[in-house]
């Protein structure tokens, strides 16, 4: 038994030169110099000059700041402080970092929100509407992206169809739609689906009299089939429910707080809400998909950089207008391009959802205390080879697609550097996320080795919390993933619209002794229909120990899933063992529980988020294999 030591996870030494996290037998480390005492200090502002000194009296744009920093660290090894001063900061396009913009260990650079500020990165502009009737109209450009578009700091959602279980399905698109729905619809309208854990989207390209055509290769990919029967989860499988409902819609908007577009005049007509008193409405229109790219090679990675205390808003994400549409496989990662015979049985060869900040090929890059929100797609991905990575204390909701990003979807890349590693992801809120794209989750790893997710609070989702591993049993017996750790998360109120999930997901091999799932605090009473813990598919050497699951129980279900120890967790369900398979241990488990025995409600008490902000400095960031002891 390891019931000791709740609280290992969080055991920073808060010292200058030195922070340790203790995991026992792994020990990941966070070395650096002092924050005090920045030989260089940079100011920037939303008013400042294009070619400024970037000086407290005399601030600089972002893009001048980031010239400056280069030339200083060109220079020498002085520490760089990026200071951003209060305000909107609107980008077309993101900014973009490189190999050039890097720190050291020593000599980190940190961008980062002055003292008392709140900094936004914003990717939108604004429009201020006129009133017309009982409508308010918005000037809005051919090429705007208008899926989301933010009033008063809400989303507001297109108008939308009622749903239409009689819609079938062909190759070309649906039939059967009733007349009601017909008059509604233009080119350019959304088609919406979802079955069981995917979720689609496509184009109307042209219209018949009961029937539309959808967007290529976006339908042919939905419909696609693979050996082993995706076709399950696809509108022409046994689960097809109709259409969910079609959006983008002509005329004018039909119910309070949504929205149509008026394509001929370029207007966005807005239907106010009763509650909404609207004396000079403005609009936020995306205009940017992305407001940070941190873009290394293996060769030049992009390294040692701090953002903290600055929020992401307001992007787009064109994407699923295009033919490609969005067609999802799994959590967020999609089937695209023209010619595909069959789905990719192992999760490979796919693209995954945009994000508003991207790191590919990174090295000890650490986000502290940001927010992500009001974002069209997801909030940040890390790929490409990214090795350490730190996304702590911030907060993100409001979000079209998932909040967090890690690994790829490639198993067995060229070069071994090419796999992602040693990620923490700790002390974050993440709520109200995959409001658009309903397939994604809180925090996904794909192919991914050495992994913290630890102490984050998730709620309010539409499909599972938390989701690790790919590949599922199409990558042979040898391991594909190393070192995940998921400890002490509170997860409640997932699964609220797909299916075949839970609030913490697993899939594929990991290297023995290295991976497991302990004292998460995960409540299903008030979720969809789902598992607590999920080890699915192939998930092989997985411990389990340790968790509070209520109203929900852990599932095994695959006979070739197996060397899994589940044991020393807690629920209030009658808890029946799944198929044993391979080696599996469900023994021993406290289970149909009235009362919470001590350990499982000091299990309660330290998961989740702490309101106290833990303090990370400069890196290198190293996730250990080893277990938290006493």
């Amino acid at each position: 038994m390891r019931h000791g030591g709740l609280r290992s996870i969080r055991r920073y030494a808060h010292r200058i030169g030195v922070i340790a996290i203790s995991h026992g037998l792994g020990l990941l480390v966070l070395a650096a110099c002092p924050h005090a005492g920045f030989a260089e200090t940079l100011f920037a502002s939303p008013s400042g000059a294009e070619r400024g000194l970037c000086t407290a009296s005399a601030p600089c744009t972002l893009a001048a700041a980031q010239s400056r920093a280069r030339v200083l660290r060109h220079d020498g090894d002085a520490n760089i402080d990026v200071v951003l001063r209060d305000g909107t900061y609107r980008l077309l396009q993101p900014l973009q970092f490189s190999a050039a913009d890097s720190g050291s260990p020593e000599h980190p650079v940190r961008w980062h929100a002055a003292p008392g500020a709140h900094p936004v990165l914003s990717g939108s502009r604004t429009e201020t509407g006129r009133q017309r009737g009982a409508l308010w109209a918005f000037p809005i450009q051919s090429a705007d992206d208008v899926s989301s578009v933010y009033l008063d700091g809400q989303r507001r959602q297109p108008s939308r169809t009622p749903t239409c279980p009689a819609c079938k399905v062909d190759a070309q698109g649906l039939s059967s739609i009733p007349p009601s729905t017909m008059r509604l619809l233009q080119v350019g309208s959304m088609a919406v689906i979802h079955v069981r854990w995917r979720d689609f989207r496509c184009a109307v390209t042209a219209l018949g009299a009961d029937r539309v055509t959808l967007a290529q290769p976006c339908w042919h990919n939905t419909t696609l089939d693979s050996h082993d029967d995706w076709r399950v989860a696809s509108p022409v499988g046994k689960y097809y429910g109709g259409v969910d409902w079609f959006e983008n819609l002509a005329g004018t908007p039909r119910e309070p707080g949504s929205f149509t577009v008026d394509t001929q005049q370029h207007m966005l007509l807005y239907r106010p809400r009763a509650d909404e008193s609207l004396q000079a409405a403005t609009i936020e229109i995306p205009v940017a998909e992305q407001l940070l790219r941190l873009d290394g090679t293996r060769d030049a990675p992009v390294h040692d950089l701090t953002f903290s205390g600055i929020t992401f808003s307001y992007t787009g994400w064109r994407k699923p207008l295009s033919g490609d549409g969005y067609v999802s496989l799994q959590a967020g990662y999609v089937v695209d391009g023209e010619g595909r015979t069959a789905l990719p049985d192992n999760g490979e060869g796919m693209s995954r959802i945009g994000a508003a900040v991207q790191v590919n090929a990174g090295r000890n890059i650490v986000f502290d205390r940001d927010t992500f929100t009001h974002l069209a797609a997801a909030g940040i991905a890390f790929s490409r080879g990214t090795h350490g990575a730190v996304v702590v204390n911030s907060r993100f909701f409001d979000l079209g697609g998932g909040a967090i990003f890690a690994g790829d979807t490639e198993a067995h890349p060229a070069h071994p550097d090419d796999t992602s590693c040693d990620f923490v992801i700790d002390n974050n809120r993440i709520d109200h996320v995959a409001q658009m794209y309903r397939d994604n989750v809180a925090i996904m790893a794909g192919f991914v080795n050495s992994i913290e997710i630890a102490h984050n609070t998730i709620s309010d989702l539409p499909y599972s919390g938390i989701s690790v591993g790919w590949g599922w049993d199409y990558e042979g017996e040898a391991p594909v993933e190393s070192s995940i750790h998921i400890v002490a998360n509170r997860i409640e109120r997932v699964m609220l619209q797909l299916a075949d999930g839970g609030a913490i997901y697993t899939q594929g091999t990991y290297t023995p002794g290295t991976s497991y799932i302990e004292r998460n605090d995960v409540d299903m009473r008030h979720s969809g229909v789902g598992n607590g813990i999920y080890l699915d598919e192939h998930s092989v050497n997985f411990d389990v120990e340790h968790n509070l699951v209520l109203g929900s129980w852990v599932s095994a279900w695959a006979p070739w899933s197996g060397h899994l120890r589940i044991m020393f967790n807690w629920t209030d369900t009658s808890a029946k063992p799944d198929k044993l398979g391979l080696d599996k241990v469900w023994a021993p488990n406290f289970t149909t529980l009235h009362t919470l025995p001590a350990q499982a409600r000091a299990v309660q008490r330290v998961a989740g988020a702490s309101s106290t902000a833990t303090s990370w400095v400069a890196t290198p960031v190293q996730v250990g294999e080893g277990r938290p002891s006493g």
